[in-house]
């Protein structure tokens, strides 16, 4: 064979190859991988992105972010590499929070991580962080029932000119499966809300205070209305045959005088404490008989979520008394 001919087909190989390349995506693509926040199977799902019932009495009617329940003092990992932009420690009910900027295929992100109880113990602002460095410890700072991890994605900006993200499908981007992580889901599927009126309060004919009342409620009053439903600080409520806006300031999800104080329980008898609400789930301690349980967290099913000592669990609630 000529010299030449030999050449060309040592080169054709070369060129398949180039050619099957071309249009292929960079590898700084929108699949850049990352890492859960939490170490996996220690957390539960109970809240996630979307239309919600307001919490409490201001909240947004959107939730931003998923909920995480886990362990008060679980790490919390850097999903993805990047710079800190805030570490801001709880303050005046506010919680904590840490913010990470990265940037995949030419988009700015900003991932808020919250409620920790201390948001500068291991990074500050400016720091560059890597991909499952740790970041925080779980905590319940701000308005917060118990200890848990709260995750937001920004594109462009954290909060003003930025939009928010489905965590869940940005994650799935970067080969993180937060179904998979969790121990179980227990998202709350709310389709509609009841509030109660915190104080006397006007009901309106439209979202402002330049706007008709209709009628005035008392302290305590119950209102129907839908999740997501928030205009102009104001909610739209059903009560009795009246239709109309209320303050969103001035409601609550909880009926008033409603007590507040932790609800203590003892056991019964000896009790498992398992990782998630079921039998069937890994056993991580023994209760003994007589224990008292101070921290109580949701009921699920059958079983209900507790602290007893440094353990995070879920024990058979037919095994606990209340005091």
């Amino acid at each position: 064979m000529p010299s030449s001919r030999r050449w060309l087909a040592a080169l054709l190989p070369l060129l398949v190859l180039a050619a099957s390349l071309v249009g292929a995506a960079p590898a700084s693509a929108a699949t850049v991988p990352g890492v859960l926040p939490l170490k996996a199977e220690t957390f539960y799902t109970s809240s996630m992105y979307g239309p919600r019932c307001l919490p409490v009495a201001g909240a947004s009617a959107q939730h931003l972010g998923i909920d995480l329940e886990a362990q008060r003092g679980a790490p919390i990992y850097a999903s993805v590499g990047g710079t800190v932009t805030a570490a801001v420690n709880p303050k005046g009910g506010n919680a904590g929070y840490v913010v990470v900027r990265t940037t995949v295929a030419s988009t700015t992100y900003y991932v808020a991580y919250v409620h920790m109880d201390s948001a500068t113990k291991y990074v500050s602002t400016g720091q560059r962080v890597a991909k499952g460095q740790r970041i925080a410890l779980v905590g319940s700072s701000g308005p917060a029932t118990s200890p848990h991890l709260h995750v937001e994605v920004w594109k462009g900006a954290f909060h003003g000119t930025g939009t928010t993200v489905d965590p869940v499908r940005w994650f799935t981007l970067r080969g993180v499966s937060i179904a998979k992580g969790a121990i179980f889901d227990q998202r709350v599927r709310e389709t509609s809300c009841t509030y109660y009126a915190s104080t006397s309060l006007n009901v309106r004919s439209g979202p402002s205070t330049g706007y008709k009342v209709l009628r005035t409620v008392s302290r305590g009053t119950a209102m129907r209305s839908t999740p997501g439903r928030l205009t102009n600080g104001f909610v739209p409520v059903t009560i009795g045959s009246t239709k109309g806006w209320v303050s969103s300031s001035y409601v609550l999800a909880d009926k008033p005088g409603t007590s507040t104080a932790a609800p203590r329980y003892t056991t019964l008898r000896a009790s498992s404490v398992w990782i998630g609400p079921s039998s069937g789930y890994r056993k991580v301690r023994k209760i003994p008989k007589g224990a008292t349980i101070s921290t109580v967290y949701a009921r699920i099913g059958n079983y209900t979520d507790v602290q007893y000592g440094s353990t995070r669990g879920f024990v058979w609630t037919a095994n606990l008394q209340r005091k």
